[in-house]
């Protein structure tokens, strides 16, 4: 007896070669969209995708992308119907930290990264890069300054730290100190103006340790 039980596209790219379609962003791997939606094209040819919402989480952004895929081989089985996935990314920088105020260009990356992702739980392609993926999230720590989600343009959270650490320097006096540690509170100061001031800060610093040498 032949068994004629359409094959789900799940079990025809689950197994399927994917290494050669991974892609680096920073320490983490993933896949291209194109080759992941190139595949399921060719189980599916009417799979489709869409982005339904951006959606607005305080500064950062989550995408909202539906995949919509036919449940048999229409070429087999023409009593099929359409099934829909829902799949949501946060849009993410380099160190997988969600971005304040993320640009056109970072939005339009996470669209197409959750499209891949959308057929790698659809249709298995890949799917081990995204095994344990929740458990990692366990993990996460927004980088913030002072409580604050860094803004684009402003103080950045590297300036922050290196303020930090000038506010202790032994070269600067208590009260130069203290400047400093206020300053690092100004998390609204530009990006420019902060890198100015640390400018101002280290040449203070030098200044103080030649005083010092020359005692």
């Amino acid at each position: 007896m032949i068994d004629d039980t359409p094959v789900h596209p799940w079990h025809k790219l689950r197994n399927a070669e994917y290494k050669k379609a991974i892609e680096k962003k920073g320490k983490f791997d993933y896949l291209s969209w194109a080759i992941c939606l190139d595949k399921a094209k060719q189980v599916d040819p009417t799979v489709k995708y869409e982005l339904v919402k951006i959606i607005d989480c305080g500064q950062s952004k989550i995408v909202h992308v539906e995949l919509s895929y036919n449940n048999v081989d229409i070429n087999d089985n023409p009593d099929y119907y359409r099934l829909y996935h829902n799949e949501y990314l946060a849009v993410r920088g380099f160190r997988n930290e969600a971005l304040a105020s993320p640009d056109a260009a970072q939005v339009e990356n996470t669209f197409r990264r959750c499209v891949a992702k959308a057929i790698s739980m659809c249709f298995g392609f890949g799917i081990e890069l995204w095994i344990n993926e929740d458990l990692k999230d366990l993990d996460y720590m927004p980088e913030n300054i002072n409580g604050n989600t860094p803004v684009k343009g402003n103080m950045t959270i590297s300036q922050s730290v290196k303020l930090d650490r000038m506010s202790r320097n032994n070269f600067l006096t208590e009260p130069e100190q203290e400047r400093v540690k206020q300053l690092k509170n100004k998390f609204d100061l530009t990006e420019v103006d902060v890198e100015k001031k640390i400018a101002a800060i280290q040449s203070t610093i030098d200044i103080n340790k030649l005083k010092k040498k020359g005692k």
